[in-house]
């Protein structure tokens, strides 16, 4: 029997691993930066290092430079608080608190694009501020389905969020305390009433005595007139430009960075040989104008990479997505971040963050860039997969063409998309079934037997 020998000693292994550098960290930051957010970063920078100038394309004037040399500074000319904040947490601002809830509401694929593009127009308070027949004419899509959405996502957290007007904002809030009686929804439609105190008159309308008015109007004092203030702010819609621009030209897309709201970095290489000069004798002083003149070198290029990023993984979407120009949202093919990120050779987190809070300019309109992307059912021949609403509209047309007397099973249904070529579970049919709103085999064999003796 031999012996199990250990030997005990030193190796040398090499391992590949990704240290992630403060310098690292402010790259991925500036990838998933919109431009609006960019600009402003660049501003912050700009105020820490006397040499970055920050040209806007639309302003004659450059961006304000802080020209006094800072004698006491150390490290590349980024600012202590940016890497702070960088590395602690950043806080939660009020669209991204609302998109991780449109993904639990269980929307389908069409109902979370309206969300995404009513998200559009939702105010720093909370508000939304839309056409509805705007966005119908945009996204092919008929007006209660936007109104059926709103109303979705008026169900929110915080409470109050997505309503049309102050008194839609304090219903809502008083809905979901259980207090909005009688007395209480006259207040809340007369509200102008109450800014003039005219208690009587809302009395008189109400038929209440002035103390159940007094006990309505101290409850609503209670409320949030701005229940998305507590959030931070990201502006999405119409209150900035679109960060790209796309152009159909047959069946050919074109996108272009959006050079009126896309800023850019200029290095003043003279001033800081002028600096550096007069501050020669001084070790810290010399470095700091080399990190610094380095650091802005380096922040062109982290620009330049975030703006070829971005149009790779737009232009890809975009023209995965080019049903869309001629249909509206019922266009849309499934599409996921993993099947972007796999054609393009990046990784997945990067296509994420490059898409988190773009907008982009179509001939439709304006939307956010992650309404392209809709899940979907996977097919045998096809790692695409097949959209959850073409499958809805497949299960819609087996029905109709049924036999009234002997109706379809879930089963069978399930059986036929399998022949098609499409994996979908009985237990998935029954399910989109119900989304449209279509009886079990047994409630439709029993209308149709009803509606035969109604007629005869």
């Amino acid at each position: 029997m031999s012996m199990l020998s250990l030997n005990i000693g030193t190796q040398q292994v090499q391992k590949q691993s990704l240290v992630i550098t403060p310098q690292l960290q402010h790259a991925i930051s500036i990838l998933q930066m919109n431009n609006l957010e960019l600009e402003k970063h660049l501003d912050e920078l700009a105020e820490s290092n006397p040499f970055i100038e920050v040209k806007k394309v639309n302003s004659e004037q450059k961006q304000r430079i802080n020209l006094d040399f800072p004698q006491n500074s150390k490290g590349s000319g980024t600012s202590g608080s940016f890497l702070d904040n960088l590395l602690g947490e950043r806080p939660e601002t009020l669209i991204e608190h609302i998109c991780k809830q449109i993904r639990l509401t269980g929307l389908n694929e069409i109902d979370q694009s309206i969300a995404y593009r009513l998200l559009m127009d939702i105010s720093p308070a909370g508000y939304l501020q839309c056409n509805n027949e705007q966005i119908s004419e945009q996204l092919s899509v008929p007006v209660d389905a936007i109104e059926a959405v709103i109303q979705c996502l008026q169900s929110l957290e915080p409470v109050g969020i997505f309503a049309r007007s102050l008194s839609e904002c304090l219903a809502l809030q008083a809905k979901d305390r259980g207090e909005y009686d009688v007395i209480m929804q006259i207040l809340l439609n007369n509200l102008e009433l109450l800014a003039k105190g005219e208690l009587k008159a809302l009395c008189m309308i109400a038929e209440c005595s002035v103390d159940e008015m007094k006990q309505r109007a101290i409850r609503i004092r209670q409320y949030n007139p701005k229940p998305g203030a507590n959030f931070s702010h990201d502006a999405v819609g119409t209150i900035r430009e679109p960060d790209l621009i796309v152009q159909r030209i047959g069946d050919e897309i074109e996108i272009s960075l959006n050079r009126a709201s896309l800023p850019s970095v200029r290095i003043n290489l003279e001033y800081a040989q002028e600096v550096g000069k007069a501050q020669s004798n001084e070790e810290q002083s010399t470095e700091f104008v080399k990190n610094s003149v380095a650091t802005g070198h380096w922040l062109k290029r982290a620009i330049a990479q975030r703006n070829q990023t971005l149009q790779r993984v737009a232009s890809y979407i975009l023209k995965h997505q080019i049903n869309f120009f001629d249909q509206g949202i019922e266009g849309l093919r499934p599409l996921q971040l993993r099947i972007v990120a796999e054609a393009l050779g990046i990784h997945e987190s990067t296509v994420s963050r490059s898409t988190a809070s773009v907008l982009i300019q179509t001939p439709r309109g304006t939307f956010p860039l992650k309404m392209f992307f809709s899940s979907g059912l996977q097919a045998k021949e096809n790692d695409e997969g097949v959209s959850a609403r073409a499958i809805r509209t497949k299960i819609k047309d087996i029905i109709s063409r049924e036999n009234p007397l002997k109706p379809t099973s879930d089963a069978k249904i399930s059986k036929i998309l399998s022949d098609e070529g499409y994996q979908v579970a009985r237990r998935t049919v029954a399910k989109y079934r119900e989304l449209e709103n279509i009886k079990s085999t047994s409630q439709r064999k029993r209308t149709h037997k009803l509606n035969e003796l109604m007629e005869h």
